[in-house]
């Protein structure tokens, strides 16, 4: 990867506003349960199976990739020791660690290795983005080698990527079969012991857990030691009951916690509240299957849309209105397409409307409460689009609910979702390809784009591409983006290590005694 072609300062923009009782010294403590409150329960537990907030939050813990980024966003080794690529930059060669265990007692090899991203090829919604690998072979136990058809600049991105991670499961989990709870086996520093929905997720240390390196790099990489004996991952939808469960120490950690708490939060000095941002960006996904087939209809919606308004009431005004798909602290970041953003035109809209052909038909917009932010906005835009004409109805579940209902193309014309941090633009790529997209979205002017993008090396050739794709993306009205969302972390001022990042991670974390 370019050296520039990483994020800058995501993960400093974290700040600690409270420190409560203040630090604690000593060395880490291990014991005890670490009680989770997050705000969805994860859908699945399937580490390849979706690109869902909760299944990597919660999967990260268990499972490992072959490579992973650091604090500073580079590729590093975790399950691979190292990597060659030829001088075509076709073929990969990566070096596995020995004495790696699986949670059954099993030493992983490079038959775990092949098995896993063969399934991960079939199954996962980014599985396009392997679609280069013309060969994958097992040189011997602990080598494992895969020959591109064509150069792919983000390669090493894309196995790192811990959005639908492509995380290595034993030969026997995964090969020709669907997981069962049985086959959660990972290499990670937690092990699955019990799941049970809209309760929690329950994970225990893994003593024989091998670290990669002697310290902690940062992000998913180095040294991951666990140090609780327990972790609970609990789905709390209400934001009140984060709040409330953190001050009667129900909770030892809460994420997504209201702008509006923390008045009373930063007053408790039993605990530690943390701004942290931008940490996604709230999404519209059109069904183009259906009725949004007619981009004016598309455009009509776009051309509508308050952005300022939508984010003061999903967030309290918690955020930053641009029309980026990659955050100012990223070198990514464009504002190509950006006249299309934030319109805020109520004539316009009724326009569109009308060459559209519109006559009142119903239009079904799906959104869920366990992400109270998506259901504020949700109710905002309908608002908004009855203004305009529009008949917007509101189809309200759970966050698994809702991906249910997403499955099935004629039940649904919009979707609210986010997108969090995207350590490289391919990952976005999924969405708008027509193998992979959830959608319906099919554009050969994008696949060009994509196309050309994987095939461009130097940093600037990239950026250049994907200013295009984003640019696209306004004008064919793909999806939309509302604006970046900044979030509060809440935790006990007894737990020790945490360092608020892009996710959750509970590993090198202890309790004060």
């Amino acid at each position: 990867m370019n050296g520039r072609s990483v994020i800058r300062g995501l993960g400093t923009m974290a700040l600690v506003l409270c420190l409560g009782a203040g630090a604690f010294a000593g060395a880490p403590a291990p014991g005890g349960t670490l009680r989770v409150a997050l705000t969805a329960g994860a859908p699945s537990l399937d580490p390849h199976s979706g690109t869902h907030l909760a299944i990597r939050e919660i999967g990260m813990h268990m499972f490992e990739n072959l490579l992973a980024f650091d604090a500073k966003y580079q590729v590093v080794p975790q399950l691979a020791e190292r990597w060659e690529i030829s001088k075509d930059g076709k073929v990969y060669t990566f070096h596995l660690r020995k004495g790696v265990k699986f949670h059954n007692g099993r030493e992983m090899t490079a038959e775990d290795v092949r098995a896993s991203i063969e399934r991960f090829r079939k199954i996962a919604p980014r599985r396009n983005e392997l679609a280069d690998v013309a060969k994958l072979e097992v040189v011997d136990s602990s080598t494992v080698r895969m020959t591109l058809n064509k150069v792919n600049a983000a390669f090493l991105a894309i196995i790192a990527n811990p959005i639908c991670q492509l995380a290595i499961l034993p030969k026997e989990a995964v090969e020709n079969k669907a997981l069962t709870k049985a086959d959660l086996v990972g290499t990670g520093p937690y092990k699955f012991v019990e799941w049970i929905p809209d309760r929690w997720v329950r994970l225990v240390r893994f003593a024989d857990y091998k670290p990669e390196g002697k310290a902690d790099a940062g992000g998913f990489a180095g040294a991951r030691h666990a140090y609780a004996d327990e972790i609970r991952f609990i789905p709390v939808p209400e934001p009140g009951a984060r709040v409330a469960g953190l001050q009667t120490g129900e909770y030892d950690f809460a994420d997504f916690m209201p702008s509006a708490s923390m008045p009373q939060l930063t007053g408790d000095r039993s605990l530690r509240v943390v701004r942290f941002g931008p940490q996604n960006y709230p999404t519209i996904y059109f069904n183009h299957t259906g009725k949004f087939k007619n981009l004016k209809l598309r455009q009509a919606v776009q051309a509508a849309l308050n952005m300022d308004e939508i984010m003061q009431v999903a967030n309290d005004g918690d955020g930053r209105v641009d029309p980026g798909f990659y955050f100012k602290e990223q070198v990514w970041h464009s504002t190509a397409g950006g006249k299309l953003y934030n319109q805020k035109n109520p004539a316009k809209a009724k326009q569109f409307l009308k060459e559209a052909g519109y006559k009142g038909e119903p239009v079904v917009f799906v959104t869920n409460t366990s992400y109270d932010y998506m259901y504020k906005a949700a109710q905002v835009i309908q608002e908004q689009l009855k203004k305009i004409g529009m008949n917007v109805s509101l189809g309200v579940y759970d966050w698994p609910g809702s991906l249910a209902v997403r499955k099935d193309l004629s039940k649904w014309d919009m979707f609210t979702s986010s997108h969090s941090v995207r350590f490289d633009p391919s990952a976005n790529d999924f969405y708008v390809r027509a193998k992979t997209t959830f959608f319906g979205y099919n554009n050969p002017k994008m696949e060009a784009l994509l196309d050309k993008a994987s095939l461009a090396v130097k940093f600037e050739e990239r950026y250049k591409i994907y200013e295009e794709v984003q640019k696209l993306t306004y004008e064919d009205v793909a999806m939309l983006k509302l604006y970046d969302h900044f979030t509060w972390q809440g935790y006990s001022a007894k737990l020790q290590g945490y360092t608020p990042w892009v996710m959750v991670r509970l590993w090198n974390v202890w309790q004060a005694k």
